[in-house]
């Protein structure tokens, strides 16, 4: 049997250690036991921590530097996401839907008429746009080939409103509308419950959508205290949504819901709960049913960007199978050229309407008051034309001039409600 090992443990020798220590080292020939080892180590260590303590605290402060001159800028929203504008980049051409075809027309030079040819949205006289010349020609792709702006006289004035060519103006909703909203508010669908009633007068109607609101409150304040009506389209992520949708309602605009959807550029984040292309069938529909749960009093929803998920066919199909079955109406953003939302909405067999104009894809005030006039311009030769905008300072100067006026120019500002269609 091998013999125990002889007890060290008042040497220090023979210890189990991470750390290979020389069995003739400086400790033997200086002396030093492990107690005095251990107190050396100790007082190393205190001098060590206690000239860094004293380097901190008794060394002069720098001198303060003048702060640098910085621009004031608006307090950031934690909920807003951190590009500047919220959005992918807004298309800039003009959208015009006839026959159920999206036809795309370039914006014209500052100031000159949109060529809508000889045709628009209004089913007394709808054809296509006539081609335009090479240098105002955007690229042709697959699903927009080149269209349509011929040179025009100044448009500054707005011209005369020629009403023998345009169709009656003719409201979605029943004729006794506001009798059954008091009466009968359960057995509308949300989009005539919640709708805003208006009378048409006959003249072109006008459509302003405001997107993106709820995120900034002020500006959200701000878009609300806008003459109405307006349309205005919450964030589904929103806070407050409630309490913010009741203020708007009390103003007098009509609410959507804005719902966010894939966009092309995968470096842009639109959102919580986005709605995806190729998710899953069961996933897309929670996050459907999330969206359309976050407020209520909403007569539809439309894209949140969407460049992506609106051209693909059989996920538009999903959101407007759950449109159908909760009664609400969908608005095509036309984030995109290929877009099918509306084609689906209409197969569908849900109320909806696509997009004219982006007002604010220039933020720029005088870009912003160029697209108020080709909005006049597009209504003057169609009868209706829908325009979206954001809440941003410079849309809400814009529309704080323009929106006074608008019935001395011969127009009627009227909600999203009363000018979608219906088939089926």
């Amino acid at each position: 049997m091998a013999p125990e090992p002889a007890d060290t443990s008042r040497s220090g020798r023979g210890k189990l250690s991470g750390w290979p220590r020389p069995r003739n080292g400086i400790a033997k020939r200086m002396g030093l036991n492990p107690a005095r080892i251990g107190l050396l180590i100790v007082m190393a260590l205190a001098g060590v921590f206690g000239g860094y303590y004293l380097g901190k605290e008794v060394a002069p402060a720098p001198k303060p530097q003048p702060p640098a001159e910085t621009k004031k800028t608006e307090p950031a929203n934690d909920r807003e996401p951190t590009n500047g504008t919220y959005e992918e980049s807004l298309p800039r051409d003009i959208i015009i839907e006839t026959g159920g075809i999206l036809k795309r027309i370039a914006l014209p030079e500052p100031d000159a008429e949109i060529d809508l040819g000889n045709g628009g949205t209004g089913p007394a006289h709808a054809t296509s746009a006539a081609p335009h010349t090479e240098e105002t020609a955007p690229p042709a792709t697959e699903q927009a080939p080149k269209e349509a702006v011929g040179e025009a006289p100044d448009a500054t004035e707005p011209a005369p409103v020629e009403t023998a060519r345009l169709p009656a103006p003719e409201n979605a909703l029943p004729d006794n509308i506001t009798d059954l909203q008091r009466t009968q508010p359960d057995r509308l669908p949300p989009w005539q419950r919640f709708a805003l009633p208006v009378s048409m007068n006959g003249n072109p109607r006008i459509v302003i959508v405001i997107d993106d609101v709820g995120l900034d409150k002020r500006r959200a304040r701000r878009t609300i205290e806008l003459p109405g009506p307006l349309t205005i389209s919450f964030m589904a992520y929103a806070e407050d949504l409630k309490k913010q949708g009741a203020a708007a309602r009390k103003a007098g605009h009509e609410l959507m819901l804005h719902v966010p959807m894939e966009p092309s550029s995968t470096s842009i984040n639109p959102g919580p709960n986005v709605l995806l292309s190729g998710m899953p069938k069961d996933e897309l529909q929670k996050n459907i049913e999330w969206n359309l749960d976050q407020m209520s009093g909403y007569v539809g929803i439309n894209n949140h960007m969407g460049s992506r998920f609106t051209s693909d066919a059989e996920s538009m199909n999903v959101v407007v199978a759950a449109l159908k079955e909760r009664g609400y109406l969908f608005l095509d953003s036309v984030t995109s050229g290929s877009s099918v939302a509306h084609e689906a909405a209409r197969d569908g067999g849900i109320p909806y309407a696509v997009r004219n104009v982006f007002l604010d894809h220039d933020d720029d005030l005088d870009a912003i008051r160029r697209q108020l006039r080709h909005t006049e311009q597009i209504a003057r030769k169609t009868g209706l034309a829908i325009a979206i905008g954001h809440p941003r300072d410079k849309t809400i100067e814009a529309l704080t001039e323009w929106l006074p006026e608008l019935g001395a120019k011969g127009f009627q500002l009227v909600p999203i409600s009363s000018v979608v269609r219906v088939n089926g």
